[in-house]
Parts: C-alpha cells; sequence; structure tokens
C-alpha cells in the first residue's frame, strides 16, 4: 500500500505539473490523487502504526493524527473517485459547454456530502457501501460510456488515436474498480477482493510508461510530451488566428477611413500648399505600407491542415538546397552533408515541410554574417527520423531563445517586410505533423535547428 500511496502520488503530481491548466489534466490528478490517498490511508494501519507501535512510539497527539489522516484519506478516495470518473470522462468528452460542465460539477458532488453523515468514523471508517452503490455505481458506469461514445464518434483521427490510448490505459482501473471495489464491497465488506484493484491499477501503470518509453521514444517521455504539445498549439494557435483576424479587421477599416478622409480632404480644397501635399503623400504611402504588412499578416496567419504522407526526407531536404544554391554561392556558405542513409523515409505534408526547410536555412544565411558553413544531418533514431541544421552563425542570446518560437517575435528589422510569423509557422507545421522542432544556440558560436519527423504513420 505504501508503493502504492507514492507511485500514484508521483503520477499526480506529474500530471498536475505537466499543464496545471488543461482541464482533462487536472481530472486525472484527482482520480491519482484518490488512488494515492487509498494507499496512503491503508498504509496508516496496515505499515505505520504498527511500527511504531513496535518502536514505542505511540504518542497520542500522533495516534490522533493518523487517525484523522486515516478517515479524511478513506473518505476521499472512496468517494471522490466516482465523481472524478465521471467528471474527467464529461470534460475529455469535449461535448459538454463550460456552462453545463460547471454546472454538472457541482450538482454530481451532492451525493459526496449526503455520504458525510451515513458514513461510520468510530473505531474506524467504515464507508457507506450500500449507499454508494446506488450512485458511485452509476457515475462510473456514465463515464465508461461517454468516453465510449466520444471515441466511436470523434472525427478527427489524431484526437479518436489520443481518446483509444487514454481509454485503453483506464480501462482496467475502470473496471476493476466498478466491480471489485463499488459493486462487491456493497454485499460483501468481509472478503477483500477490493485489493486486486491494485493488479489492474499496476498495468494501467505498466501500459503507460510502456508507451512512453517504447512506443514513443527509448529512454524518454518525448512521445507523450509531443502530443500535449501538439494539443496545446492546437487550441493556441485558434485563440491567435481569431485574434489576428480580428486585429486584421479593425486595422484594415480604420486605414480605409484615413485613406477616405485623405481623399476628401484633397478633392475639397482649392489649392494646398507644398508642406500640405507632402503631409499627404506621407500619410497615403505610410497607408499603403500598412496594408501591405496587414495583407502579407493575413496571408501568413491562415490556419494549415496537414495531410501526411510517406516521403523520401532526405531528397525532399536536398531539393530545398537545390533551390538556394545561388544564394549559397552569393553569400560564400559550404554546405556539408552528414546522412546515415541515401533515403530516409518519413510521414508528412511535403508542401508545408518544404517550407519550413526553405525558412530554416533561409535563417541560417542570414544568421551567417560573412563566408560560413552550414551542417545538414539526417538520420534515423527508432521509430523518429531527425533533421539537424546547423551553422556558425551569430547565434541566438538567451534571453531571445526562450520567444523565438512565440508569434510575432522577430529580431529582424520590421521595415524589411518581417512579421515575426516564421518559426512560429515551422513550429506549428511540426507539431501538427506529429513531430517537433527544437532550437539550441549559443551566441558568436552558431545555432543548431533539430527536426523531428514520424516514421510511422
Amino acid at each position: 500500500m505504501v508503493a502504492l500511496f507514492i507511485i500514484s502520488g508521483l503520477f499526480a503530481l506529474m500530471c498536475y505539473c505537466y499543464d496545471p491548466k488543461y482541464p482533462p489534466l487536472r481530472w486525472m490528478t484527482l482520480l491519482l490523487a484518490c488512488a494515492s490517498s487509498a494507499g496512503l490511508s491503508r498504509a496508516i494501519i496496515e505499515s505505520f502504526i504498527p511500527i511504531l507501535n513496535t518502536h514505542h512510539m505511540n504518542f497520542d497527539w500522533l495516534n490522533t493524527s493518523l487517525y484523522y489522516a486515516r478517515i479524511i484519506t478513506g473518505f476521499f478516495s472512496i468517494y471522490f473517485c466516482p465523481w472524478g470518473v465521471l467528471m474527467h470522462a464529461i470534460v475529455y468528452s469535449e461535448r459538454f459547454s463550460n456552462k453545463t460542465i460547471n454546472n454538472l460539477k457541482y450538482i454530481l458532488f451532492t451525493p459526496i456530502i449526503v455520504m458525510i453523515f451515513t458514513t461510520t468514523y468510530v473505531p474506524d471508517i467504515v464507508p457507506d457501501f450500500r449507499g454508494l452503490f446506488y450512485w458511485g455505481v452509476p457515475y462510473i458506469v456514465t463515464g465508461y460510456i461517454i468516453h465510449l461514445y466520444s471515441y466511436f464518434t470523434e472525427k478527427n483521427l489524431y484526437k479518436k488515436k489520443t481518446r483509444f490510448i487514454t481509454f485503453t490505459i483506464m480501462h482496467p482501473i475502470m473496471l476493476s474498480a466498478l466491480i471489485l471495489n463499488y459493486v462487491i464491497r456493497a454485499f460483501d465488506n468481509h472478503h477483500e477482493y477490493w485489493r486486486y484493484v491494485i493488479v489492474f491499477m499496476l498495468i494501467s501503470f505498466g501500459y503507460f510508461i510502456w508507451r512512453a518509453f517504447k512506443q514513443e521514444g527509448v529512454g524518454s517521455m518525448n512521445g507523450i510530451k509531443i502530443k500535449y504539445e501538439k494539443q496545446t498549439q492546437i487550441k493556441a494557435n485558434k485563440a491567435i488566428l481569431t485574434g489576428v483576424s480580428l486585429m486584421n479587421h479593425a486595422i484594415k477599416n480604420q486605414i480605409f477611413r484615413i485613406v477616405t478622409g485623405v481623399k476628401l480632404i484633397k478633392e475639397n480644397t482649392s489649392e494646398l500648399n507644398h508642406l500640405s501635399t507632402e503631409g499627404i503623400n506621407m500619410v497615403n504611402s505610410g497607408s499603403d505600407h500598412l496594408m501591405k504588412m496587414v495583407e502579407k499578416i493575413n496571408s501568413k496567419t491562415q490556419d494549415i491542415t496537414i495531410v501526411k504522407s510517406r516521403n523520401n526526407l532526405t531528397e525532399v531536404v536536398d531539393g530545398v538546397i537545390n533551390e538556394l544554391e545561388v544564394e549559397f554561392v552569393e553569400n560564400r556558405i559550404v554546405i556539408i552533408k552528414e546522412y546515415s542513409d541515401e533515403g530516409v523515409h518519413a510521414f508528412f505534408d511535403k508542401t508545408p515541410t518544404k517550407e519550413v526547410f526553405v525558412n530554416m536555412f533561409k535563417n541560417a544565411i542570414e544568421a551567417i554574417e560573412k563566408e560560413g558553413i552550414i551542417t545538414v544531418r539526417i538520420n534515423k533514431k527508432g521509430k523518429k527520423a531527425v533533421v539537424t541544421i546547423s551553422d556558425n552563425g551569430i547565434g541566438i542570446t538567451k534571453e531571445n531563445l526562450e520567444y523565438v518560437k512565440s508569434p510575432f517575435f522577430t529580431t529582424k528589422k520590421l521595415k524589411d517586410g518581417n512579421t515575426g510569423w516564421g518559426l512560429y509557422y515551422c513550429y506549428d507545421v511540426m507539431i501538427k505533423s506529429d513531430g517537433n522542432l527544437e532550437i539550441t544556440s549559443q551566441v558568436n558560436v552558431g545555432t543548431d535547428i533539430k527536426l523531428t519527423f514520424s516514421t510511422k504513420k
């Protein structure tokens, strides 16, 4: 039980720390906290108190503290679990409005309040399993149904796959808890069949770890991290695009009003001195430039849809290098190729990915002030293909490195038509392609861009 307390607690902490603002993860954290509390509750009477008694440390104040800890953790683990299962299913399904979710959160909590008065606390906590049976079991079954419904009705293939993984991880725990902890204990609380729930929890944890380390990349949780990053990126991108669209619309309206106002002044004024004419021309020139900037930003900030297919990654990279050969020669830049294989294949959308490579190489060219070297490495690591583009340019400061993938952030001159959308666009393409874009840099040494692609569909 101590192991259950520690393992569940660590997973709960990991979930919460990873993204505390993501609602499904918050509810998953609650469920893991319930499991951890169950382990602690049993460990208090099965491990902690016997050890204290053995070493003659059973002080009154300590016994009282452990008693209340046992009551609180026992109550929390038993009664909050069905509520957490159902709320996680509701939130994760994305089929309910925020207002409905908020209302259900409080309405569905009502039975737990009732359980406060039907539970026995002396000499030890004895949950009201018969009363719990009438609402806890329906909660878990309903959560089960919502998970299945949201999976079968999901049209987005990426989300459908993610829902399947989530369900397969939660399925052993939900089913075993339902039968062993809530159905059987309502009629037979003498035989401790509920202890077998721990076996199913370990199976789920094992499956989770296997996916993290085996399926998604040996020795790291990078694959799962990328999936969460992708989900966060999609939501953030949607919010940004909406904001940019509204801003563009508002700016264009104001530019139109300025241009119209200037036109009316010119048409209704018989004579204008040289200074007035020059001022009007400046306003017109500024308006034209601003309109072009708005149009450029608008063209760059359109949401992209990625359609992946199996392509030769090496050929795409070589194709971009050939297209930019003139620029490399003009800037006296040498390209060094270090390919581990002549033809590394991966799954990606060819057109936007080609734009990503063009952007990466052009950034490298701009970073190299005089003649320099760009090294391109392509290799395969497990189920991932990695392209690394390294330059010996001016590098990026630590302060700027934190923001280079943020929208509209740029260290280049805005008057040259730079919008600060380039790297953000590249990052968006890579995340939506189930890949990743990582940047490491050192001032006056150079920059490494690491692009990771999936070799499986």
